[in-house]
């Protein structure tokens, strides 16, 4: 076993009135602000030295009426301290408390503190502070006071005595202890902790110590404003075991008897035979699980030290971490305290707050584990100590290894009766769900039936009723359909006669009679422009007659300015001669862009001639007024079969032919033509024409040694295709 030296040389610079720290202001300002992250876990560790002290009772009182220059006091009746203990002791940075000479064998167990360091609380909490402290039989009171303000960071600081008498806000409480140590601390700077955090110190102190454990009794007093009585509350630990569903326990006095017989989880289940439903809770004992042993464990120099190590305490899964559906009332969760933590003691005194964080568990449920849970052999004298180490060293430690191989399994078994609890319960809420849902079925499929029973009854007496009368009706009827089809049949026929007879007339016309009447349209067109001038004289006062002239006037110049072109492009045909020599390309593209441009606009169809003029001319005899009557006809049946656009463009490519192409974007062939030639037969349609416009295309072509085709494109429409034989030179 490891041999410790307690005993330190008093620092020669010490007077009656001056105790010298052996640590420099630097050395001690950076410890006193580093090893604390807030005021409570500090005020702890003051406590803490109190219980080593031996105390019976300790007192903190705290009055933070003004929270930047709030008042501790922190009262304790252990053994006290007098001059050499403060000079050899207190001032000792690091000292081990557990090797005092003057301590039993069974009482070094108990001591808390190791390091000697926990006196450094003071410092993170304010830097003037006061000790009064005696020691039992002892007449005089020891009043110290350290004020590091007046400090250099290579000073060393000191405990001055205070003469005059330092009278507590808690003065009767001092007054009444025969020994003990009291601290008070000023100007302690609270802003930072609200009001409630410090008011919740009595929870906080009790997870920090084993408070079940101690013989001691720790009493806490918060005074927030002036009018505040002191009123001290004794700090006890609170917990929720009637909120458990499953716990672990291996300690002599059975915390699981606290805990219910059975749980309603009515919080799971809105229906309430499944929520009322009574869940027998689960409970795990010693032979459970593997709790102690023995284990060779290294030491500073490396040896080998077999040691017995056991795991005491208790762990218990929440059966909900929901406050208003708590089953336990007491149990209470909040941002300013979380119960539901595996917290890990040594001593007495908390040394992990939260297992979890130190070995983080994937588990769903580990918000639902609280537990109080004593490893002492974490902090072993006889092992190094690990309680500083980086938390990479600590997890890397054999004994941290052991603890968490001992506390994993019965957490897992925890884990798994909680989340098979809410299954279990899950799947009630489904079956039942799905019984509901087959009763509405059934139900439903109950009332269709007798509805639908109802309406047939209904429906039958309906339908003999509406067969007599549609047996008298019926022979009504039909002989009026029979007189309306045969009606029909005349009307369609005698249309069609008319249509026959007027299409036989206008094909029979000569190109000569056609063209003495443009000329006497031409004429008619002028003499009703002239009744037009002399008629804006009468309807000029009159808006809606002026309205109407101009329609009319615009229509009477569209006739004019057709006769006009048509003269103009060379197209009158003497009596004698039919037949004109005409430039092919150059007689197309005047037609579609002077004439047929006036004729349709883009409301009609939207004409686009791409015929290029290139050196290669294509003469051919033609009779021009038959021709036209050809394009106007292809014109025709591409706007009857809706198309939008229709270009023409010319193909050179062929040896024998020249190619004129019409290509629209309409319907396209009828799915009712078989045959395509079938279209150039006389009378046949598909649109609402005569069917002897291609008929007249195709014999027109064939007299000028000419062909006709029509092929469908590849997206929509058709194209007509032209081929003019070539002139041999």
């Amino acid at each position: 076993m490891v041999e410790h030296n307690n005993k330190k040389e008093v620092n020669s610079k010490n007077t009656d009135n001056a105790i010298y720290f052996d640590f420099s202001y630097a050395a001690l300002k950076l410890l006193g602000k580093n090893l604390y992250s807030n005021a409570a876990n500090a005020i702890s560790e003051l406590v803490a030295n109190g219980l080593d002290a031996k105390a019976k009772n300790v007192y903190v009182y705290i009055d933070m009426s003004d929270k930047e220059h709030s008042i501790i006091e922190i009262i304790d009746d252990g053994i006290g301290m007098n001059y050499n203990d403060l000079a050899s002791k207190y001032v000792w940075i690091g000292r081990n408390k557990r090797n005092d000479e003057e301590l039993l064998e069974d009482e070094k167990k108990n001591v808390m503190g190791r390091k000697g360091i926990g006196k450094l609380a003071a410092l993170y909490l304010s830097n003037n502070y006061y000790i009064l402290t005696k020691k039992k039989g002892d007449s005089i009171i020891n009043q110290w006071e350290i004020n590091l303000s007046k400090y250099q960071d290579s000073d060393f600081p000191k405990l001055d005595r205070i003469s005059q008498k330092i009278t507590l806000v808690n003065e009767k409480l001092w007054e009444k202890n025969q020994q003990g140590t009291a601290i008070v601390l000023n100007n302690v700077d609270l802003r930072r902790n609200g009001t409630k955090r410090i008011e919740a110190l009595k929870r906080v102190f009790a997870d920090y110590y084993l408070v079940d454990e101690l013989t001691s009794k720790i009493y806490v007093a918060v005074k927030t404003d002036n009018k505040s009585e002191i009123k001290f509350e004794q700090v006890e630990k609170n917990v929720a075991f009637k909120n458990f569903y499953a716990i672990y326990d291996n300690t002599e006095d059975s915390k699981y008897k606290c805990i219910r017989e059975y749980i309603q989880f009515t919080w799971l289940s809105k229906y309430e035979h499944i929520a009322n439903k009574k869940r027998d809770t689960i409970v795990y004992g010693k032979n459970d699980f593997s709790y102690k042993g023995e284990k060779k464990f290294k030491t500073e120099n490396g040896e080998l030290l077999e040691k017995e190590y056991e795991l005491r305490g208790w762990i218990g899964v929440h059966s909900t971490i929901e406050v208003k559906s708590a089953v336990d009332k007491s149990f209470i969760r909040n941002d300013i305290y979380q119960p539901n933590k595996l917290r890990i003691y040594v001593r007495n005194k908390l040394a992990v707050a939260d297992f979890f964080e130190m070995h983080p568990s994937t588990q769903v449920g580990a918000n639902y584990i609280e537990g109080d849970i004593t490893f002492n052999i974490l902090d072993d004298d006889d092992l190094p100590d690990i309680a500083t180490s980086s938390r990479q060293d600590f997890l890397d430690d054999e004994r941290v290894e052991l603890l968490i191989s001992l506390i994993d399994p019965i957490v897992n078994a925890l884990f798994k009766v909680r989340n098979d609890i809410g299954q279990k319960i899950r799947k009630e809420n489904e079956d039942y769900e799905d019984g509901l849902k087959k009763q509405e079925e059934e139900k439903r499929k109950q009332e269709e039936e007798a509805r639908r029973k109802a309406e047939e009854q209904a429906k039958e007496a309906e339908q003999k009723k509406a067969e007599a009368e549609a047996k008298q009706k019926e022979a009504e009827q039909s002989k009026k359909e029979a007189e309306e089809k045969q009606k029909r049949a005349e009307e369609r026929a005698e249309k069609e006669r008319q249509r026959t007879r007027y299409i036989l007339n206008v094909s029979g016309v000569e190109d000569k009679n056609i063209m003495n009447s443009i000329h006497s349209i031409y004429n008619m067109s002028n003499r009703v422009k002239e009744n037009l001038d002399d008629l804006s004289e009468v309807v000029q006062h009159s808006d809606r007659g002026m309205k109407k002239l101009e329609k009319a006037v615009v229509s009477n110049q569209r006739i004019l300015s057709v006769s006009k072109i048509i003269s103009k492009a060379g197209m009158i045909v003497d009596n004698n001669d039919a037949s004109k020599q005409v430039e092919l390309n150059l007689f197309i593209s005047e037609y579609v862009n002077n004439v047929l441009s006036c004729i349709y606009d883009k409301s009609d169809i939207s004409i686009q001639c791409d015929i290029e003029m290139d050196d290669s001319k294509h003469m051919i005899k033609i009779k021009p007024l038959s021709f036209i009557m050809m394009i106007d006809n292809i014109v025709g049946n591409a706007i009857k079969a809706n198309a939008t656009k229709l270009r023409i463009v010319a193909d050179d490519t062929l040896k024998e032919y020249h190619i004129i192409k019409f290509i629209d974007n309409g319907d396209g062939i009828n799915k009712s033509i078989q045959d395509i030639e079938s279209l150039f037969e006389f009378g046949v349609t598909t649109t609402n024409g005569s069917g002897l416009g291609l008929f007249y295309a195709k014999k027109y072509m064939n007299d000028i040694k000419g062909k006709i085709e029509i092929v469908p494109n590849e997206d929509n429409g058709i194209s007509v295709i032209l081929k003019f034989r070539k002139q041999k030179n």
